[in-house]
């Protein structure tokens, strides 16, 4: 099942770095400025920010994890192919909205299969499995600025949606459907170290999300071509690669607290260092954000699953990925805007520094258990009771 989920990962999360690799295109052919492209980073996760946890509650409650993870993929191929239609940039970001539902729907199903299938060592199997994330995550720049220079950006998204299709039928086919579990409600899922954590990922998240969405129109902007700049984002995210499996690891032996504040702390550095530098020190310091970035993804899963019953699992990692999701991308807009604004895009990424040195207080008050093999846990024995006492009390 591993195996499985690794590969459906690659498909799921290449398209989280396929949209800023059509930037450049789509900011050609409808005159797009950096708050309109800002916009459409926002369309491309809206729904799947706000849906998330009521998606994995409706799985986890009715069985139909198999369901959902696998019409995920069926909407978000559809959603390209409508793209690839598209007359407007206002249809684009319509169509985005469907995407982004798509694409919503992966991490609360995946997490809940293998937390299932997986029950000890959490952090290093989902370390695993965002290894295959990382894979899609660092080939998307460099193959769709290739396949839009080869061909056009309409009909590179016709070729794109084709494996989101391939993975829906094959997910169908190969799982089996979870048991219900009509106990499941969606207020015991949540608590206020889950939002915490969502919270503290979500601050995080933008971060890493603005520098994804703007790196490579930034690149163009400053007189890179656009294969090339597209080739320069795969190779910064070539860490995850082994951001996310290291992130798991180090979870699995110090624990959530630590590796969020250690990020915070890292992500605060390497934005600093890609302010007051420019060329390849500047892009050596947005690969370092997207390591400390991608470690965290399988310590969101591992957590939301530690913190949430194994039934509700589904539920739990929706709120976190959900919350997160909805910062990260209301913040891009902004982060356009304020690059409009100051006509320098580079200068407006520089000032999310404030949001990794907010979150790290924050990380103080997530508790430092960690989720690791499971322990026996030794039977309590009873206190041996006096016989006179008996006596005493009977008498």
């Amino acid at each position: 099942m591993l195996t499985t989920f690794v590969a459906a990962h690659v498909v799921n999360d290449f398209y989280a770095t396929v949209m800023p690799a059509f930037l450049p295109a789509l900011a050609d052919e409808f005159n797009l400025d950096y708050t309109e492209l800002g916009i459409l980073s926002l369309a491309a996760t809206l729904l799947s920010g706000v849906l998330q946890p009521s998606l994995g509650h409706y799985a986890d409650r009715h069985g139909r994890h198999r369901f959902v993870l696998s019409a995920g993929f069926l909407v978000a191929g559809i959603g390209f192919l409508a793209m690839a239609l598209a007359p407007t940039f206002s249809f684009i970001v319509i169509v985005s909205l469907l995407v982004g539902l798509g694409a919503g729907t992966y991490h609360p199903q995946a997490t809940a299969f293998l937390v299932r299938s997986y029950p000890t060592a959490r952090g290093r199997t989902l370390g695993i499995h965002g290894w295959g994330g990382s894979i899609g995550h660092f080939a998307a720049p460099a193959l769709v600025t290739l396949m839009v220079a080869w061909i056009d950006w309409r009909a590179a998204m016709v070729m794109i949606a084709v494996p989101l299709l391939i993975t829906a039928g094959l997910l169908r086919s190969q799982l089996d459907e979870a048991e219900p579990n009509p106990d499941a409600r969606l207020r015991g899922a949540i608590s206020a170290q889950l939002v915490l954590v969502a919270i503290v990922f979500g601050l995080l998240g933008l971060v890493l999300r603005s520098f994804l969405t703007f790196t490579v129109k930034m690149l163009v902007d400053e007189g890179w071509a656009d294969t090339s700049a597209g080739t320069a984002l795969t190779v910064i995210l070539l860490v995850g690669a082994v951001a996310q499996p290291i992130g798991g690891r180090v979870f699995d032996r110090v624990g959530a607290q630590i590796v969020l504040a250690g990020a915070c702390i890292g992500s605060s550095a390497a934005i600093g260092v890609f302010a007051a530098t420019d060329g390849t020190a500047s892009l050596i310091a947005i690969g370092f954000i997207a390591l400390f970035g991608f470690s965290l993804f399988p310590v969101g899963l591992a957590v939301a699953s530690q913190i949430a019953s194994d039934d509700q699992t589904g539920a739990a990692v929706g709120v976190i990925f959900g919350v997160s999701g909805l910062m990260s991308a209301g913040a891009q807009p902004i982060v356009g805007a304020l690059g409009e604004s100051l006509g320098d895009i580079r200068l407006a990424l520089s000032w999310t520094i404030v949001v990794t040195l907010l979150a790290i207080p924050m990380t103080g008050f997530i508790q430092s258990g960690h989720v690791g093999d499971d322990d026996p846990v030794e039977p309590v024995e009873p206190e041996p009771t006096d016989p006179r006492s008996s006596e005493t009390a009977s008498g």
